[in-house]
């Protein structure tokens, strides 16, 4: 569509309606793409930090595949809504991974127990909130837009 193109009052809210429609639709797929997220999040960090010697290893492999596909769709999906609000996320999220990797690396015993399960939980959730708050605002399970 060019900016010249004279448009009657009905082909302009046609348009209007497209658009929208466009823009709701990138918007649920990312709301579904930050619930992905944070549930892999939620298995992610128990695996790293409680489960026997292969699996951590298979778990690191598999979120490396699923940030290499989910940057792909991201960027092939387009998406218009918000960027404000997915910049942020990405911005909070990143600290909070990189927070719960230190957390790991350098608080949490070689075989934790105990109150270090407990902890390690805890961190886990602080990792997922931020992209499950975002799947929460974008609401993807309401249906269309």
């Amino acid at each position: 569509m060019n900016a010249g193109d004279d448009l009657s009052a009905d082909d302009a809210l046609a348009e209007i309606g497209r658009m929208r429609r466009s823009v709701g639709r990138s918007a649920t797929s990312m709301g579904w793409l930050y619930l992905a997220w944070g549930v892999a999040a939620l298995l992610y960090w128990p695996a790293i930090f409680f489960a026997p010697s292969p699996v951590p290893r298979v778990a690191a492999l598999a979120w490396m595949a699923l940030t290499v596909l989910s940057l792909v769709y991201a960027c092939r999906l387009g998406v218009y809504d918000r960027a404000r609000m997915h910049s942020r996320v990405a911005a909070v999220w990143v600290a909070a991974m990189v927070g719960v990797a230190l957390f790991g690396l350098y608080v949490i015993p070689e075989h934790p127990s105990g109150w270090w399960v407990a902890a390690g939980l805890a961190a886990t959730i602080l990792a997922a909130l931020p992209v499950l708050y975002a799947a929460w605002r974008l609401r993807p399970w309401e249906g269309a837009r």
